[in-house]
């Protein structure tokens, strides 16, 4: 909490004395503790994981600074390091960090890209908190190789998929399809059809919502699509939470 102690020093040094000074510590301690997560992997200089919401291309950074007077995030030049002019202001991101099986996750707009000595700073929108939370409520299983799971979908525009499952909840699916295909997605898009049979008496017909993509080169071209399932009956829902809880539970033993 050193750090947080001595933000609030230098904040405090700068900000015009038009209210009490209590009642603007009081302020600037609020904002502090909210953003308590980034201050913290900033001070321990912890990689983050960087996700651009429009290609799906993931990249790992550094917080510099947490700038709270103008709203801003700083972080360090993105690895692997994007062709020069690729993203612009107003690109959406998603910046991630996983810690003790919680996951702080939160959405920004890069608001400008600055060069210090030679190297690229990128400025992001500041969420309005920062926290950590459980990364998943649902079981979940990873499908094997050698027995894959097809599926069938439609794409956001209306294009026939067929794909493979790398895992699968009660929830979503991740699911992998040839080629790349980022160009018919975008974050919270919907998949009017997403079919499937995980279980001679269990077939699955629905609607699912993309929450994440990325474009993978190796070992071969193809597009893995992290899908959330929208209408599936309760009693299917049901039936699919225990059949995934009893495979897990002998993978746990």
């Amino acid at each position: 909490m050193a750090i947080l102690h001595n933000v609030l020093q230098k904040m405090t040094r700068h900000t015009p004395q038009q209210e009490p000074q209590s009642f603007v510590e009081s302020n600037l301690a609020d904002k502090i503790n909210s953003m308590a997560p980034l201050f913290e992997l900033q001070d321990k200089r912890q990689l983050i994981e960087v996700v651009c919401d429009k290609t799906g291309e993931r990249y790992q950074s550094m917080i510099l600074s947490v700038n709270l007077a103008e709203n801003t995030i700083a972080l360090d030049e993105l690895f692997p390091q994007p062709t020069y002019g690729a993203y612009q202001p107003g690109d959406s991101f998603t910046v991630k960090h996983h810690v003790d099986g919680k996951l702080l996750s939160f959405k920004t707009k890069l608001e400008s890209l600055l060069l210090q000595n030679n190297s690229p700073i990128y400025n992001f929108v500041l969420p309005k908190k920062a926290e950590y939370q459980q990364r998943r409520n649902s079981a979940r299983i990873v499908l094997s190789r050698q027995q894959p799971l097809t599926v069938k979908l439609l794409s956001p525009w209306r294009t026939p998929w067929y794909a493979t499952a790398n895992n699968i909840s009660s929830a979503g699916m991740r699911v992998v399809v040839g080629g790349n295909v980022i160009d018919q997605l975008t974050p919270g898009c919907l998949v009017p059809n997403c079919e499937f049979t995980f279980h001679p008496e269990i077939d699955i017909r629905c609607q699912a919502k993309v929450r994440a993509f990325r474009f993978l080169r190796r070992p071969y071209r193809h597009t893995e699509i992290s899908l959330e399932f929208c209408d599936m009956a309760p009693q299917q829902r049901l039936q699919l939470q225990h059949l995934v809880e009893s495979i897990q539970s002998p993978q746990a033993a």
